[in-house]
């Protein structure tokens, strides 16, 4: 029998992948007793802050649990829009503000109706101090369908490729088909669906993925006090499921990390005084369990690396800031 060359490289990268996969399990077997994973270098690329955050975390506090989970950079969006810059002031240049655009409290469910959204994003980019645009939630049941071009919508993605900025998009729904017409559409966008699409399935949106190229997403909210509660990612030792494994090994270059600190207790709620900050090292920690059962390569990949690439010469800017704060 003859066996082309083609074919023994494709079982070779088979057997590779394989032998990838199964390793993972054993990895995990092995740490399970070791407790809290390293606190490894990570950006956060999900965080809010908002005026009921203010209630309960003051910005020294906030910027401390970054510094305390040895956050490199990290991006930021609040409701006002201008409430991020707190923020961002404190720290002194390595936070990245994004710019949100709910123009009153009350406008999450119905900001793409407002025509007062587009020139003041337009305004925002043009300033130079937000460096983009999110997040941006688009729930089915209150969101108009992405089928067609959307005015506001896609005049946002349109601001983001003119000004060259990522856009965080929150596109839930139970299947990737509802978002996947508007990212096809902008193919030259950035963009960051948060976390993960959830709450569809890891295959659903490896499809998205698949579709659309300019995609990333962060696998912010999935830990076990929000999505994962009814959808979980991992296992009862706190590793991935083999369905997220085979997406995380699949889309190791285009996946990230973030806390998105709106947990309240018994109440998910952004209007009422959030304790979300008090969670991060909890939330964290949760994914760097998951993170430490995978190979290295792939760990500083998705801990870091991709949100450096993903973010360019902003992350850069404001690793460079976060270096010369000299605080531990």
């Amino acid at each position: 029998m003859t066996i082309h060359t083609a074919s023994i490289k494709t079982l070779s990268q088979l057997c590779l992948s394989l032998l990838m996969l199964s390793a993972v399990p054993l990895q995990a077997a092995e740490k399970v007793t070791t407790g809290t994973a390293e606190r490894i270098p990570i950006a956060d690329v999900h965080l809010h802050y908002n005026p009921s955050h203010a209630e309960v975390t003051d910005t020294e506090e906030a910027l401390q649990q970054l510094y305390d989970n040895n956050v490199q950079f990290a991006v930021i969006s609040s409701k006002p829009p201008s409430m991020a810059l707190e923020l961002v002031e404190a720290a002194g240049g390595w936070i990245i503000p994004f710019y949100m655009p709910y123009l009153e409290p009350d406008r999450k469910r119905d900001w793409y109706f407002d025509d007062r959204v587009l020139p003041a994003a337009r305004e925002a980019l043009a300033s130079g101090i937000y460096r983009g645009l999110g997040e941006m939630h688009l729930i089915v049941g209150f969101a108009p369908s992405l089928k067609e071009p959307h005015p506001v919508i896609d005049g946002m993605l349109d601001l983001a490729r003119e000004f060259d900025v990522p856009a965080n998009i929150h596109a839930e729904a139970s299947s990737h088909l509802y978002f996947q017409p508007l990212c096809q559409r902008h193919p030259d966008v950035r963009i960051q669906w948060a976390h993960a699409g959830t709450p569809a399935r890891a295959h659903k949106v490896a499809m998205l993925l698949r579709a659309c190229p300019n995609v990333w997403v962060d696998m912010s909210a999935l830990d076990h006090m929000r999505y994962g509660k009814k959808n979980p990612i991992v296992d009862d030792n706190g590793y991935l499921l083999p369905a997220w494994l085979e997406f995380v090994t699949e889309f190791q270059d285009r996946i990230m990390i973030g806390a998105d600190p709106t947990y309240v207790e018994g109440n998910a709620s952004w209007e009422v005084a959030n304790s979300g900050w008090k969670y991060v090292t909890e939330v964290l920690d949760f994914h760097r369990r998951w993170l430490s059962a995978l190979p290295e390569p792939i760990r500083k990949k998705i801990a870091l690396e991709n949100a450096v690439r993903f973010f360019g010469r902003d992350a850069e800017r404001a690793m460079r800031a976060r270096n010369s704060a000299n605080r531990n």
